[in-house]
């Protein structure tokens, strides 16, 4: 699985970009809002059939909200970008969403022992860092770094988890929130940044068991007893239909729902 929701600032005109002899894209430089301390994350936004044209009228600081798109990470310039997906435009109001869910194998082991692989702060918090491989189709895969951070007295210890239970191919999937980590090099006085996902959850993929401890389905039904089928023998086509079939429109919210507020800051 790869997945990616998020609102971004544009910080260039959208452009008409070859990507096949044939094929064309609408690209465009762009910039995730800062999460907590951190620093705006830099990513690129490819729009391709019916959403390239309404992206193509976009301009700059125009303010986006893509969803559904797929995630790419090009490991040799270490940069981030975005392709397909819905693309809307969004006001001051519209809340920031930032979430990423990737499905892959973990590359390697965690050392404890490793300062870059797992550390503690002496302020108590706990930070480990894995990379997940995540298959892009033709034998191929991209590489993403993701980090949990956690204090060592919360209830769920991230960090912990991924110490004891992730392992060099491990079946892995995330959750988590693209973020960006700026300073400047003491050295150069150059601006250096680095982008990851910080994990806000995780699922492991189930365990390999032995033919004989594998568990079976089972359907037992008493002699006699009438099986009946769920909600009554209604399938999806009685209860409810496709959006748009007699309206040629997509219904109105509740108007509970209508003008509901949200905790996340706007832009």
């Amino acid at each position: 699985m790869n997945f990616i929701s998020f609102c971004a600032q544009l910080t260039e005109e959208p452009r008409e970009v070859f990507t096949g002899p044939s094929s064309t894209a609408i690209r465009c430089a762009a910039l995730l809002p800062p999460v907590g301390n951190k620093a705006p994350t830099p990513i690129e936004i490819n729009a391709y059939g019916k959403n390239s044209e309404r992206f193509r009228s976009m301009s700059v600081n125009s303010q986006v909200y893509i969803h559904g798109a797929k995630l790419r990470h090009d490991l040799d310039t270490r940069t981030y970008s975005v392709h397909g997906g819905i693309i809307a435009v969004v006001n001051d109001q519209f809340p920031i969403l930032n979430t990423v869910i990737l499905s892959g194998r973990c590359i390697k082991n965690i050392d404890q022992l490793d300062q870059k692989a797992f550390k503690t702060t002496a302020s108590g918090l706990m930070i480990a860092n894995q990379t997940l491989s995540v298959s892009t189709g033709k034998q191929q895969a991209d590489l993403f770094n993701f980090f949990a951070i956690n204090k060592a007295d919360d209830k769920l210890n991230q960090a912990e988890l991924l110490v004891n239970f992730t392992r060099k191919g491990i079946g892995l999937t995330i959750q988590g929130r693209l973020v960006t980590d700026a300073w400047k090099d003491n050295n150069t006085k150059e601006r250096k940044t680095n982008t990851k996902i910080q994990l806000v959850s995780m699922t492991l993929a189930p365990r390999q068991e032995t033919q004989e401890n594998t568990i079976q389905p089972q359907a037992v039904v008493s002699e006699g007893t009438e099986v009946k089928g769920l909600w009554g023998g209604k399938s999806a086509d009685d209860i409810a239909e496709p959006w748009g079939v007699n309206t040629g429109t997509m219904p109105d919210l509740p108007a509970q729902f209508a003008n509901s507020d949200n905790d996340t800051e706007p832009f």
